[in-house]
């Protein structure tokens, strides 16, 4: 039987599309199909490898705003956007590994968590169902908690990873590994990530300030695929 993990990253994740379909542009504004992920400050990528920094986007009227890394203005039909990087592990360790993975915060962000000890139910042999995982997965990104009111942190990170679990749950949906006619799913969000009591915010479970989403999902995985 094949480890959940290497079946959430590779059949998932791993499966995300990254790529953001530019309808129209005027200089560096550009009209899209959807926004996905793209958030202010992030680096993104033309078709031919030329780099810009997202400045703003708008979600009301679907546009993107880059400033040139360079002399350049855009000229393409397609935006690349950096695939979320993913850890699996305890917040204790995931903390830890995501801490040494790099010095500098922007080569690891967004970052797709999966929270361990997954549960899972495995059913007989003669079912069309191997098992189903009990998955708790959180979508993390950098915030801004000095300068930004709530309002600028839904704008500026929360309605881009909402547009991530979008994905992750098409993904999902689209893979014929899984039975996904029943799936159904929840999810919390966080605009400051960690832990609070009726005092207030208490600490950060990763050690950054960051903005989330908690998903919860329960994936049936069919016999026969799981090795696939």
């Amino acid at each position: 039987m094949r480890d959940i993990v290497y079946i959430v990253e590779k059949e998932i994740v791993d499966k995300m599309n990254c790529i953001v379909t530019v309808q129209s542009f005027v200089g560096n504004v550009l009209s899209v199909c959807n926004q996905k992920w793209a958030s202010t400050e992030k680096k993104v990528t033309d078709h031919l490898g030329n780099e810009y920094t997202i400045t703003e986007v708008s979600h009301e009227d679907s546009t993107i705003t880059l400033a040139p890394v360079g002399a350049w203005t855009f000229s393409g039909t397609t935006l690349l956007l950096n695939k979320p990087t993913f850890f699996v592990g305890t917040p204790t360790a995931t903390n830890s590994e995501w801490t040494l993975f790099s010095s500098d915060e922007r080569n690891k962000v967004p970052f797709i968590w999966m929270v361990e000890p997954t549960r899972e139910s495995v059913l007989s042999e003669n079912s069309t169902i191997e098992r189903r995982s009990d998955l708790r997965i959180v979508f993390l990104d950098s915030s801004n908690f000095q300068q930004w009111l709530t309002m600028d942190t839904h704008d500026n990170r929360l309605q881009a990873l909402y547009y991530m679990v979008d994905e992750f749950i098409r993904v999902i949906r689209s893979n014929s590994i899984f039975f996904s006619d029943e799936m159904t799913h929840e999810i919390v969000n966080f605009t400051k990530f960690g832990k609070e009591t009726a005092q207030g915010f208490e600490k950060n479970i990763i050690d950054a300030n960051l903005t989330g989403i908690d998903l919860k999902i329960t994936v049936s995985v069919l016999h026969g695929c799981s090795g696939c």
